[in-house]
């Protein structure tokens, strides 16, 4: 849910103004950058486990609302940082299938599996969000064409990233297809196989 998540952000932004919106993107995507760190200093562990679960998630809302403390000195503005970092896991459950505490299975409702029905899904987290921060704004710049940018970003990139997870679905289901059967070995009538 990589554009839904910064579509949440836009959404707060829409509804809180104590921080700027580099900032609730940055903390919103923190959770993927921390499984992309972790990694190759976990080969045989999940990754997901060290970024979107439970309690390490909360650590990393902590250390992120933390940042913001020192950074704005408002206890309101981290608090916002620590429920959007606490939040992408949660979000996570309804496109991926991840662990969302230490010893957990992985859950999720697995919908990033069918391309299709996780662009409208995104789609649609992109649409809401983006009118909650589109009404924030000044009426004269709601009425610009151009205000429409982010939104249309958001859903050439979710489309981008759908259609190379339906390309890859396809090829793999090719390869299957064609991949060559080893040859089964038949017994000659009347004798027993070894």
């Amino acid at each position: 849910m990589y554009t839904g998540h910064v579509a949440f952000a836009l959404g707060i932004r829409g509804m809180r103004d104590d921080l700027p919106l580099w900032t609730l993107i940055l903390v919103s995507q923190a959770c993927d950058w921390v499984e992309i760190l972790a990694y190759p200093v976990t080969p045989r562990a999940n990754p997901d486990l060290y970024s979107h679960a439970f309690p390490f998630v909360v650590l990393g809302g902590i250390a992120a609302a933390a940042a913001v403390w020192f950074w704005k000195r408002s206890t309101r503005a981290a608090t916002i940082a620590l429920a959007l970092y606490v939040s992408h896991p949660l979000l996570d459950f309804v496109t991926g299938i991840k662990p969302l505490w230490v010893g957990g299975p992985p859950v999720g409702l697995g919908i990033i599996q069918r391309p299709a029905a996780d662009f409208v899904t995104q789609a649609a987290v992109c649409a809401f969000g983006f009118a909650v921060y589109r009404r924030s704004l000044p009426r004269a710049v709601r009425r610009q064409v151009a205000i429409a940018a982010p939104l249309v970003l958001l859903l050439v990139l979710q489309g981008m990233s759908d259609l190379r997870l339906e390309w890859v679905k396809r090829r793999r289901e090719d390869r299957a297809v064609t991949s060559p059967t080893p040859p089964v070995s038949i017994p000659a009538a009347g004798r027993r196989p070894r």
